[in-house]
């Protein structure tokens, strides 16, 4: 834990709190939605879902990296004013519409702040964000019971989640992700592919799982989902910092209460699946962590868009799919609810070896300084230019002599060391020593020449 809080920085507290991508619309239905007037004849909960997939993807594509911060506040101040006319109008078509266009808006809020979580942030970073997300939605959801809110408990949870993100995206700046390359090439990466597996599936499992029927007191819910909460932190240190377990945990739990839900009695089912809904929070840490950690790995932003696209695509049907089959099949859904979860997890389950090598192995103890080396660069994400600065620094070179040996200006030196002990969360040469704990090794011969 020492270790984890040594490597945060206060300042990037704006890029952490990613309240848009929490699990905000379970938290509607349940109290803001629930009279909301239909559109179409459709739910209005199930239209605003479909708004909010497609902003995710649609309002960011327009937006350009060295403009990236001025395009997230215009967001961010639509989607405030569109939250704000929307809570006070009356019940009506119109409300639902203006509805609409603040889901649309959030969801592009959304994607901003995924923005910000794989690119300004370090791992420890990330898993703290994901785990502040998190239990504010599960210490809102006890608190919902314990004070008299009524129908205002809905929108100011979802009140709460907007302003937030709101002041945290008016914070963004251009420099903190100037490392980006907007149009070049980005390399071929299995943990990333893999890591939109256990993503998508646990989209799927939890979007299938929302449309269950559920009975048990929610403070029993928001406590049970507590205790998993703070299971999944002591799991992570416990086996020092490998986030596996909290994956298969996830699977393991979310596939129990699928089938408990199937096979017990309506009521009894409900209850027991109800409580064990706090592993999806689980499998929110470590899937939201897990994506950042390989996006941020590959400095790419049209891979980032690409990305987007293919993940909340993948999020919109997956909210039209089950929402229909629930609908049109009340009976048989249980059924399908369960053979989703249990066939992801044997899916998950087969592809363990190839998953545990490139997204959760630790690397051996008595590791060599090449394989320390790659190790780090891969996990801060250097691009070559920094990659090959650091390696000088670690030298004991001096900038005028890292430049003249790379054949640059001294400022140029500075800035990409600069980007480098930002993505490392340092700030000193000695930090820097012993983060890599060794020299790092030599340049290969020719590399001046490829790099150029």
């Amino acid at each position: 834990f020492a270790r984890i809080r040594q490597n945060i920085r206060k300042d990037k507290l704006p890029y952490m709190l990613m309240f848009t991508l929490a699990p905000i619309f379970p938290g509607m239905k349940n109290s803001l939605m629930l009279n909301a007037h239909p559109l179409w004849g459709v739910n209005a909960i199930f239209i605003m879902g479909i708004g909010y997939s497609i902003g995710i993807g649609l309002l960011f594509a327009f937006a350009r990296l060295e403009r990236i911060a001025q395009y997230a506040r215009w967001v961010a101040l639509s989607m405030l004013a569109a939250f704000a006319l929307w809570i006070s109008l009356p019940k009506s078509t119109a409300a639902t519409l203006v509805g609409l266009v603040f889901s649309l808006l959030l969801g592009g809020c959304g994607g901003f702040q995924l923005f910000g979580f794989s690119y300004a942030l370090n791992d420890n970073e990330r898993l703290m964000g994901a785990s502040l997300t998190s239990l504010f939605c599960l210490s809102f959801q006890a608190l919902l019971v314990l004070l008299p809110l009524g129908d205002f408990g809905g929108m100011i949870y979802v009140g709460l989640q907007v302003l937030v993100s709101a002041l945290c995206l008016m914070r963004y700046k251009n420099e903190d992700v100037s490392h980006l390359c907007e149009k070049c090439r980005p390399a071929a990466s299995k943990a990333l592919a893999l890591t939109l597996f256990f993503f998508i599936s646990h989209r799927a499992i939890t979007f299938f799982h929302s449309y269950l029927p559920h009975g048990a007191n929610q403070i029993i819910n928001g406590l049970a989902g507590l205790l998993v909460f703070f299971l999944s932190l002591s799991i992570y240190f416990l086996f020092e910092f490998n986030i596996w377990h909290m994956c298969n945990m996830f699977f393991a739990g979310l596939a129990l209460s699928a089938t408990l839900h199937l096979l017990l009695p309506d009521q009894q089912g409900g209850d027991i699946s109800k409580l064990l809904d706090g592993f999806s929070h689980m499998g929110f840490i470590a899937s939201y962590f897990l994506l950042g950690h390989a996006l941020g790995s590959n400095a790419n932003l049209r891979l980032f868009k690409k990305t987007l696209a293919l993940v909340f695509g993948a999020s919109l049907l997956l909210h039209i799919i089950p929402g229909t089959l629930a609908r049109l099949m009340p009976e048989a859904f249980p059924l399908i609810n369960a053979m989703v979860a249990v066939g992801l997890f044997v899916i998950f389950t087969l592809l363990m070896p190839i998953m545990s090598r490139q997204l959760f192995m630790k690397p051996a103890v008595q590791e060599t300084s090449e394989e320390r080396w790659q190790r780090h660069i891969q996990a801060y994400g250097f691009t070559p230019r920094e990659q090959e600065v650091v390696a000088l620094l670690l030298k004991g070179m001096l900038y005028k002599q890292c430049a003249a040996q790379m054949h640059i200006s001294q400022d140029t030196v500075k800035f990409h060391a600069k980007n480098a002990y930002r993505k490392a969360g340092i700030t000193t040469r000695n930090e820097l020593m012993s983060l890599f704990n060794e020299h790092a090794p030599s340049t290969p011969e020719g590399q001046h020449d490829a790099i150029n």
